[in-house]
This record gives structure tokens, sequence and C-alpha cells, in this order.
């Protein structure tokens, strides 16, 4: 797949990633054809692999998007806390419920599930952070064990958020994690 570290999408890539959620809509992911994209997106299939090899890179260049947004919605938190990082990512996904739901339709979840560590930590992290190291393996082993410890228990509690209904308000589900931690402070 080509770089999705710029945030800036040209208009047949939107187009690609409209075409692309707009069929999902329509028919299982796996019946998503280069062209059927292609014309729904009204561009040709050279126009495809321009940019992409595969309907994956599509949703990993709309999940890198999102990601650039969800830094935004973090730094607007101010100082970076267990309670502002989680508000700020729950308060995010629940403005994206349609492509989680989306997502869980086609079972994809893991699909962003398994990219999701590496993909937050350098979209996210480095707008949030700015003394971070420019990858995760250059941080103190720590601070890997800690961040994948962390990414992993959110991405989890996410999932479980919208096999059940999508109910409970950022606040709550951020409630929720922190008393886990507060319990599981007491047990050490």
């Amino acid at each position: 797949m080509k770089d999705t570290t710029d945030k800036t999408i040209n208009r047949a890539q939107k187009c690609f990633i409209d075409a692309l959620l707009a069929l999902m809509v329509e028919k299982p992911y796996g019946e998503i054809t280069v062209s059927a994209l292609s014309e729904r997106a009204q561009y040709d299939r050279r126009t495809f692999y321009r940019y992409f090899k595969s309907r994956d890179d599509i949703l990993c260049l709309y999940y890198a998007g999102l990601l650039h947004e969800m830094a935004e919605l973090t730094s607007q938190k101010g100082a970076l806390t267990p309670r502002s990082f989680c508000l700020a990512y729950f308060e995010f996904w629940q403005k994206h419920t349609d492509f989680l739901t989306l997502l869980d339709k086609h079972r994809l979840l893991h699909f962003l599930g398994e990219r999701q560590e590496l993909m937050i930590y350098h979209h996210v992290g480095h707008r949030v952070q700015d003394n971070l190291p420019d990858t995760l393996s250059e941080t103190v082993e720590f601070g890997q064990y800690a961040f994948y410890f962390t990414q992993g228990g959110l991405w989890s509690a996410l999932i479980y958020w919208v096999h059940t209904g999508m109910k409970q308000s950022p606040a709550v589900l951020t409630e929720h994690i922190l008393d886990t931690f507060s319990e599981m402070a007491k047990l050490i």
C-alpha cells in the first residue's frame, strides 16, 4: 500500500473511499470487486491501481484519515491524562458508530484491530505528544508494553461496546475503564 501518513486525500482517493463504503452497505465485502469500485467511483481501474493494491488499502487510507481526526480531538482535551485520553477515544468513536457498525456487519473489526496499534502511535501519538520517538520500537521496553496493554484494552472495550449496542456514553465508558484500573491497583 502507498504511504498514508499524509492526511491529504485527493479527489480520486476520496471517491474510492466513498464507493467502498457505499458498496459495503449493499453487498458483502468479499464480493466487492475493483471493477465495481471503479464504476461506483467513476474512475477507471488504472486509477484504482495508481493509489491502491486492494480494497483493504482503501480502508487503511480511510482509517488513517479518521486517526488524524482522533488526534485533533485528543489534542483539544488539553493535558493528556488517562481520563482525557479515554474520553477522547470513546467520544471520537461515538461520532463514527456507522463505520464501526459497517465493519462489524462485515466482520472486519479485526481488520482495524490488527493495524490500530501502530497506526494510532503514528497518527495520534505524535500529534498529541511531541516528545515521542519516531517509532514505537524506539521507546523503552516498559513504554511498549504499556502502550500495547492500553490500546488492546481500549480496543477490546470498544468492540464489546459495539457488540452490546453502543448504549453507554463515552463518559460512562471512561469511568468503567478508570474504575477497572482502580480495582486492579487495590489487588496489587
